[in-house]
């Protein structure tokens, strides 16, 4: 029996100047072939795959959708594509699912060909599934999913599971080819946040933050380096910055062995310390990533993430003087947003003047409170990347054309839709961006 692990293809299919290493279909790859020898990973949207994959089929098989699992790299769309590939699929197959969407849209998964949909956190779960999926009366001791029986859904007993992320083994990257990605390699170490952040699934879904030590960081740092030869490395961690603790030994071990890369890393302004920064950049990290999301008290304080604009300003001011390319974002049109609470942000984004931004407008991310809440939006985007707002509002709308106006004038770069980021590779460290779309890891990073 073969058992393919599938990121399935993006609908349209992912900028090619952007495409990462699909590392949550690595991961849960990892898991399986711990125990089960015959695991193959597939990546349909690297390689441009249509909703067909017979010629990888054996005659019997079990295929595992990767779906909005921990990165959000597909749009809303790309359920579709999937759909599609159960049709199309002739040999005999058993289809399992796993990530966020299908663990709240379970029965839409179910009833579009889908066998097994494991809900939540699946690390104790997916071989358990795969082991048993054939035996019905098997899936029923096994918790947090839901299947097919006799064209009825049964949902097993919901069980909480905590996050050991430290306790997966590292990423088996040999069952992959690299040669569709960018050059910037990828790694998680955490997984988890300790914020409560009302528009984000990490909380609500992974719970407590938990990481991997630094000792197996730092060796898996040193096998991209040897094996693949990578000279910039980004951290995908919600937040990479929760423990300092490891950070700081992350760091000595980096010095000590003397290994040289760059790094970037997304971190919470809750969880900076000038120090820790500052040491950070000493053995190579280059570009940091913030969530502010607005310029206004009052829409901060409805995202349950109330800061103090000040110190942001403090923190932003000194992370560019150490030499760091700093990049934040900003939600526009978040619930409740108003014409000052824009111009309060326009401001803001001005005075902060990041080397890069990410301006979005909201994705109602099913299992957030934000998305409940709002009962009254129709067809949520689901899509973090969507570059239109949810609703039309003439007044916020004109604010923030009022704001790319003067970021032009600022000499930034404005990106409305999907560009060639490859042609951004050799600009200066200042280049300044605002996009609306993902702007690629690893772009003016330099010694």
């Amino acid at each position: 029996m073969s058992i393919i692990v599938i990121n399935p293809p993006n609908k349209p299919f992912t900028n090619s100047s952007i495409l990462a290493e699909p590392l949550d279909v690595l991961q849960i790859a990892t898991i399986i072939k711990s125990k089960f020898n015959n695991v193959k990973v597939i990546d349909m949207d690297a390689s441009r795959m249509e909703n067909n994959i017979d010629n990888y089929l054996e005659d019997r098989n079990i295929v595992v959708f990767v779906y909005d699992y921990q990165l959000p790299l597909h749009t809303s769309a790309t359920i579709d594509n999937i759909f599609e590939i159960i049709k199309n699929t002739k040999k005999e197959t058993k289809f399992i699912i796993v990530g966020k969407t299908s663990t709240y849209y379970y029965e839409k998964f179910l009833n579009n060909g889908m066998d097994v949909v494991i809900k939540g956190i699946v690390d104790d779960s997916i071989n358990k599934v795969i082991e048993n999926i054939y035996d019905i009366t098997s899936l029923k001791s096994i918790p947090n999913i839901a299947y097919k029986d006799s064209n009825k859904i049964i949902v097993t007993e919901h069980k909480i599971i905590e996050n050991k992320f430290n306790e997966l083994d590292t990423i088996d990257r040999s069952i992959l080819e690299f040669d569709n990605y960018m050059d910037t390699r990828t790694m998680i170490s955490s997984r988890g946040c300790i914020g409560t952040c009302k528009f984000c699934t990490t909380p609500y879904f992974f719970k407590k933050w938990n990481g991997r030590n630094a000792e197996s960081v730092v060796e898996e740092i040193e096998m991209l380096k040897n094996k693949y030869n990578a000279k910039k490395i980004m951290f995908l961690d919600d937040n990479l910055l929760v423990d300092k603790e490891r950070i700081n030994k992350i760091c000595d071990l980096l010095k000590e062995k003397n290994i040289k890369c760059l790094y970037g890393c997304l971190c919470s302004i809750s969880c900076y310390d000038y120090e820790l920064v500052k040491k950070m950049y000493n053995v190579g990290f280059r570009w940091i990533h913030f969530g502010l999301e607005s310029g206004s008290e009052t829409i901060l304080k409805k995202m349950n993430k109330e800061m103090d604009l000040d110190r942001i300003r403090k923190i932003v001011k000194e992370v560019k003087s150490i030499g760091y390319r700093v990049r934040t974002s900003f939600i526009l049109d978040y619930p409740g947003s108003t014409k000052e609470d824009i111009i309060k942000t326009k401001n803001f984004i001005l005075d902060l003047e990041p080397h890069e931004l990410r301006l979005h407008y909201l994705a109602y991310r099913v299992g957030t409170p934000v998305f409940y809440e709002n009962k009254d939006v129709k067809n949520k985007s689901q899509y973090i990347h969507s570059n239109k707002p949810n609703i039309y509002n003439e007044e916020l709308t004109k604010e923030i054309n009022n704001l790319l106006k003067e970021l032009k004038n600022k000499n930034y770069n404005i990106i409305y839709d999907e560009c060639d980021w490859n042609e951004y590779n050799n600009k200066d460290v200042d280049t300044k961006i605002a996009a609306f779309t993902p702007i690629k890891y690893g772009m003016c990073w330099y010694e």
